[in-house]
Parts: structure tokens; sequence; C-alpha cells
């Protein structure tokens, strides 16, 4: 076989390693499991994907909504009291809540973060509440990590 044609052959052979859907890598993938406990009424699971456009987050929450208005939430992915991804926009956008429940959603949250950026960090729920008249804070309801799946 000629010199170009073994070159050809070889390239083919890589194209077709690379293009097969069987040696493709699957997205990376993490959960997060709130578990409802002491001061921390949440109760509901989260799924992150990869994509090219950002991190997919599927769920929904069983427990833990005191109000029906998604604006008076917020959910975040925290390295300490540092915000690694702010996913508070998006879910608010795609929540229906009819508490204590949220119904099952999904988003894409456009970031240059990866699944590993997040990983073993906690995912954080904060509810809007007052605490006197005409003030209002953000309490947290709800803390767990993101674990590979």
């Amino acid at each position: 076989m000629s010199k170009p044609l073994r070159i050809l052959a070889t390239l083919l052979a890589c194209l077709a390693l690379t293009t097969s859907p069987a040696l493709a890598a699957a997205p990376a993938k993490a959960s997060a499991d709130f578990e409802e406990k002491l001061f921390s009424p949440v109760d509901g699971v989260l799924d992150f994907e990869e994509t090219a456009d950002g991190i997919k987050v599927s769920g929904s929450f069983k427990k833990g909504f005191a109000s029906d208005k998604p604006a008076d939430y917020q959910l975040l992915v925290l390295d300490g009291a540092e915000t690694v991804v702010d996913f508070t926009k998006d879910f608010q956008k795609v929540a229906e809540i009819a508490p204590p429940e949220v119904d099952a959603f999904e988003f894409t949250t456009t970031t240059k973060k990866k699944i590993n950026d997040i990983r073993n960090e906690d995912v954080v729920v904060r509810q809007l509440v007052d605490v006197a008249a005409g003030i209002k804070v953000q309490a947290e309801i709800g803390r767990t990590k993101v674990e590979k799946v």
C-alpha cells in the first residue's frame, strides 16, 4: 500500500473511532438529594447534566415550599459562602409551586461551569421570609451535596 493510501486509511480509522456512538463519552451527570430534617424542610431531588450550552437541571420537590411565588426562592450552588453557579433566575422562570410542592421542572443554565465544578459542593434553596414588619431576609430552607451519579 502506498504511503498516501496508508495515511488516508489511518485517518478514516481514527474518524470512525472518534465518531462512534458506542465510544462517545456520556455527558457528565450529578444529583442532589434533599431530605427533610430539622430547620431544613425541603424534600426532593435535583439532577444535573452537562450540555454544550451549560448545565441542565431537572427535578421536583415534595415538601418545604411555603410560598407559591417563584420570586421568593433562590437556588444556588455554593463553595463555602462563594456562589459557584446561580440557578435562581432559570428556576424562577419554570417553577410551578403549589405549596408545599414544586412540580417537576427542567431548565438549562448557560454557564461555562462544568459538572466537575459543582460536584461535592452544596446546593442550597433559600426562601424570602418576613422577619418583622417590612423586613424580609433570605432564609435557608434546604442544603445538600451535589454527588456524582
